[in-house]
């Protein structure tokens, strides 16, 4: 009878590898902080949705926020972590890419507590800045992070403490998020062409046109 069970014991222990592993990727394409934010300390995560992420994707902002193990915080991986859900009502996202800024409300993501999505398609190549603001904890939270140019970054945990603003403290940060890459060197069988490269094509026709009248 012991036999009977040992294969799906097996099918169980690789799932839980794989799923393992697929949630350290994950956050490993972000960055990952831990605050003190009123009397209680946060790991808040934040990066782009669907990373690595090209011009014209579908992604957008994503945070995963817990509360952090009061017996080992500077674990984001311990188990005593306790996601935090509910927060849709008192946070948003601000992103911003040069002088463009838009505010975008959170939803919380599917069957996956203390996970808030802010959807958006990034149409040109550049450096993007997310800020979570808003309240946490009864809290005002002003919170910016910032992709990486160069790519995602793994790195190593750097605990130091920094005062933030009034009643939020950070203690920890690793890792990074890469920035939107273009999809010149990816599309086929044709090159890629943006819709932005598209609409200054256009102009430029029409400018053309316009000009030989």
């Amino acid at each position: 009878m012991k036999n009977k069970f040992l294969p799906h014991v097996a099918i169980l222990t690789a799932i839980m590898m794989y799923s393992s592993v697929l949630v350290m990727s994950t956050a490993y394409a972000h960055e990952g902080r831990l605050y003190s934010i009123g009397d209680k300390d946060y790991w808040i995560t934040v990066g782009s949705i669907n990373e690595p992420v090209f011009v014209d994707d579908k992604s957008g902002a994503e945070a995963f926020i817990s509360l952090a193990d009061p017996f080992d915080p500077l674990n984001s991986d311990a188990n005593g972590t306790k996601n935090v859900e509910g927060l849709e009502k008192t946070i948003k996202f601000e992103i911003s890419a040069g002088d463009k800024k838009k505010e975008l409300a959170v939803e919380p993501a599917w069957r996956d507590p203390g996970h808030y999505e802010a959807t958006f398609y990034p149409t040109i190549e550049t450096t993007y800045n997310y800020r979570l603001f808003g309240t946490i904890n009864n809290v005002s939270v002003s919170l910016d992070y910032q992709c990486v140019p160069e790519g995602a970054q793994e790195g190593s945990q750097e605990n130091a403490t920094k005062q933030i603003s009034e009643g939020v403290t950070l203690k920890a940060q690793r890792g990074g998020f890469g920035c939107p890459a273009s999809r010149a060197d990816v599309g086929f069988p044709e090159p890629y062409v943006s819709d932005n490269e598209l609409v200054s094509m256009i102009k430029e026709l029409q400018k053309n046109q316009n000009s030989t009248k």
